[in-house]
């Protein structure tokens, strides 16, 4: 007579090994320039937002927010194949904000589309969830009538104290 569970151990050990090496499968920092844009629709499903590209490519975005960290913009080609992977919100993208000079595309061709966007009298403003180093924060960008960026914050993210390391 078998222990009850003797077996379970061992059962698991494939299924948790084929999840992981899906998961590996379908991160975005696994595609590669040089991946057909059907691989990445395969792997990663539609984009979130997507817009011409340079010499008559597109740009597809993988927004994942409101609550995640990350935004990624491939570059597709003519022929459907990935020449560029970028990996949006990170330190020196959103360094690259300058109030008074950037505008309103400028932030969407550097960031990607925002987690929230709200309007206030005066102002717009955009949200992004970021890690900056080992904290989480929002990153927000201030935008005037003119549509040029009017200033730019970090706000910490409330939802973790400083015993919590994040999601």
């Amino acid at each position: 007579m078998r222990k009850p569970g003797f077996f379970t151990p061992l059962l698991l050990i494939p299924l948790l090994l084929s999840i992981t090496l899906l998961a590996g499968c379908a991160m975005p920092s696994a595609i590669k320039p040089g991946t057909s844009a059907d691989e990445l629709l395969q792997k990663l499903g539609k984009p979130s937002e997507t817009r011409p590209g340079p010499e008559g490519g597109e740009s597809w975005d993988y927004v994942y927010g409101p609550e995640g960290v990350q935004s990624w913009r491939f570059d597709i080609d003519r022929s459907r194949t990935v020449r560029a992977t970028t990996k949006l919100l990170t330190e020196e993208r959103l360094h690259r904000v300058v109030p008074g000079v950037t505008t309103e595309a400028g932030v969407l061709t550097l960031l990607g589309k925002p987690r929230e966007v709200v309007q206030y009298r005066e102002e717009t403003a955009w949200e992004w969830r970021v890690a900056i180093g080992p904290e989480y924060g929002i990153f927000v960008v201030r935008f005037g009538p003119d549509g040029k960026a009017t200033g730019v914050n970090v706000l910490r993210d409330m939802k973790f104290d400083d015993k919590d390391n994040g999601p």
